[in-house]
């Protein structure tokens, strides 16, 4: 979402190798977000990250830049409510050796804790104690204290009753240290099966990156292989992270066995979707639009997966190969997969050696404040959250930035009538920062009630009695003018991309009286009136448009053809029917104003000029059908009059 570089990231402007990390300046540059971006980002309420432990806080900081540059607003996250989880003893950041002596220089440790932003912001801290995947207290008691660094002679002689120099193979998961162990576990089981080998490759769709595919693009298999499941399934016939036995497969065809259980399941593909989020322009909603898909079963070899990789699974039995351990909470995360001490199976040995837990993460788990009266905060929160929103309900700041980019388009732009352009932007301008000065004051108004903690109904009606304002003032002040001079420019040249512009500005001030309308204060909704828009479109209703001269509609649109629009821009531009365009188009072919190779392909053209040159009295209707290739009425009419 944030589309981060991928290197580190500095809290200052200091001097940098831009090959390592980037600072302030240079994650400001990197910022190149399409209006449409900007807007979601600036429309978030909640962000929303899990498994914080492995978020560096150099990345924390990044995201706290980025929210804050693209929203305008100085307070942590800018202004965005930030709910995190994790465990802090579990995995933890990682980081390159050439990029920690940089972050070193900025930061007392690579958690997440230790960012400005997280340092500033003063959360409200929660901690589950409800454990849900063990019941056996023995092995709870073990578990936390190896969680808590705690190397206790009697833990690790339990654990090393679980040793087997040569455990249970069949459904049974080997977790180890590194990829490189896993992959040789796997491929070795593989080749050690007799059978033969299918390959399942993924259906790839529309925009998906190879990087983020959730199973291999293509899937090899044999019968006996054992899988594991890297989803959950909607029907319940298995879970992420079950394990199970290939027990048939064809080029077509997967059949999973679960021994324990007796059963045996056919597999289907299952599709994953890229999802591109967009801003509605009528709700300011944020909309999913399905952008691409991957397509494969949701299958991958498991004989043996990473530590890394088993966050998250719970096994009923696993073998942990402990051997190389080498990152803080890699044991504590290894153990804790298994719902007990009888489904643990050791590989090798363990000694505190394998026991690694980062001072960082004792002390500030130590020295939080945790939360008792959780209720009472919330209500305290909820309390200046909803006073925050409503004094952010009357900041139009935000609008600045696109007016500025109106007056640059006008001055250095070539369009046509610039100096009235210039002077229609400069009244806008001024009657926009007339009203940005009377919601400063009002700004600082609400949030004198708010502190001396006015009645809510009398915070209601005032707030009410802005919107009123503010609303009217923006639509007769701003809105209308600017839908005018949309209109004005509608048939001038070289007018296409400052249109576009003017369109744009015009959204922006009706998602921002609409935002005014839906405001809420203590859960109630402070107007109560009409929709300006409302009115005006049964205003609109009532108007009967007169018709054009005689001639002029088709003048209009070949205008806008001639300056560049396609014939869909053409009919949307001019709110008609795109066959009302393209007849219009018929009579410009016949005169010679437009040239048909313009609009049909010329091997296309060809065939059809060949066919119609024999039936030049020939109803269309009955020439339809007739001709060699696939064709419609709209052609035939423009051939028919390019021949006259």
């Amino acid at each position: 979402m944030f589309h981060l570089p991928l290197t580190a990231f500095i809290p200052s402007n200091d001097f940098v190798d831009f090959n390592i990390a980037t600072n302030r300046y240079g994650l400001s540059k990197h910022l190149r977000f399409s209006k449409e971006k900007r807007k979601i980002i600036k429309s978030v309420e909640l962000l929303i990250i899990d498994e914080i432990s492995m978020v560096r806080a150099d990345l924390l900081d990044a995201v706290d830049f980025v929210l804050q540059t693209i929203r305008g607003n100085k307070d942590p996250f800018g202004g965005v409510q930030l709910l995190v989880i994790g465990d802090l003893f579990q995995l933890s950041p990682i980081v390159k050796d050439d990029v920690l002596p940089v972050l070193n220089k900025y930061y007392s440790s690579l958690f997440f804790f230790d960012s400005i932003a997280w340092q500033k912001s003063n959360p409200v801290i929660i901690e589950m104690k409800t454990i849900y995947r063990q019941k056996d207290n023995e092995f709870i008691n073990l578990l936390n204290n190896i969680r808590n660094g705690e190397k206790r002679k009697e833990d690790i002689d339990r654990l090393n009753l679980n040793y087997q120099q040569k455990g249970e193979d069949e459904g049974i998961v080997t977790l180890t240290t590194h990829n490189y162990k896993a992959d040789n576990i796997n491929n070795q089981r593989m080749e050690e099966l007799s059978g033969k080998e299918y390959y399942y490759q993924a259906e790839v769709t529309g925009k998906f990156s190879e990087y983020s595919f959730p199973v291999s693009e293509t899937l090899i298999l044999k019968k006996d292989a054992q899988v594991m499941f890297i989803r959950n399934d909607p029907n319940g016939m298995y879970f992420n992270g079950k394990i199970g036995i290939v027990d048939y497969l064809d080029k077509n065809t997967i059949k999973v066995k679960f021994p324990e259980e007796n059963t045996t399941i056919f597999v289907e593909e299952e599709e994953w979707k890229n999802v591109k989020y967009t801003l509605d322009k009528e709700t300011n909603a944020i909309k999913q639009k399905e952008v691409g898909s991957f397509t494969q079963y949701p299958l991958k070899l498991a004989w043996a997966i990473t530590v890394h990789k088993s966050q998250g699974l719970t096994f009923d039995k696993v073998n942990v190969d402990l051997s190389r351990t080498f990152a803080p909470g890699q044991m504590y995360v290894a153990l804790s997969r298994c719902r007990s001490l009888e489904g643990l199976i050791l590989s090798s040995k363990v000694n505190s050696s394998n026991i690694i837990t980062d001072r960082n993460i004792l002390n500030y788990h130590k020295n939080i404040k945790l939360e008792d009266d959780i209720e009472q905060i919330l209500e305290s929160d909820k309390v200046k959250y909803d006073n925050g929103r409503l004094i952010r309900g009357f900041k139009f700041d935000h609008l600045d930035e696109i007016l500025s980019t109106w007056k640059d388009i006008i001055v250095e732009g070539d369009i046509s009538g610039q100096g009235n352009a210039l002077l229609k932007y400069k009244e806008i301008d001024l009657a926009f920062n007339e009203l940005k000065n009377i919601s400063n004051s009002f700004q600082n108004q609400i949030s004198g009630l708010l502190n001396s903690n006015a009645p809510d109904e009398y915070v209601i009606d005032r707030a009410g009695k802005a919107i009123d304002y503010f609303t009217e003032n923006f639509y007769s002040k701003l809105f209308i003018p600017l839908q005018e001079h949309i209109n004005e420019y509608r048939i001038k040249k070289n007018s296409r991309k400052y249109i576009k512009l003017l369109r744009e500005i015009l959204s922006d001030i009706k998602v921002m009286i609409d935002k005014m309308y839906q405001l809420e204060f203590r859960d109630k909704k402070i107007f109560s009136g009409k929709s300006l828009f409302t009115k005006d479109k049964k205003r609109k209703e009532k108007v009967i448009k007169p018709k054009p001269a005689k001639g002029e509609t088709y003048r209009i649109t070949l205008q806008l053809y001639q300056e560049g629009n396609t014939l869909k821009d053409i009919a949307r531009l001019r709110n008609l029917k795109l066959g009302t365009i393209e007849s219009h188009m018929t009579r410009w072919i016949e005169d010679g104003s437009v040239d048909i190779n313009d609009l049909i392909k010329k091997e296309r053209l060809n065939t059809l000029i060949k066919f119609m040159k024999n039936f030049e009295e020939t109803a269309l209707s009955e020439l339809i059908n007739s001709c060699p290739i696939e064709t419609n009425f709209t052609e035939l009419r423009w051939v028919r009059a390019y021949l006259k």
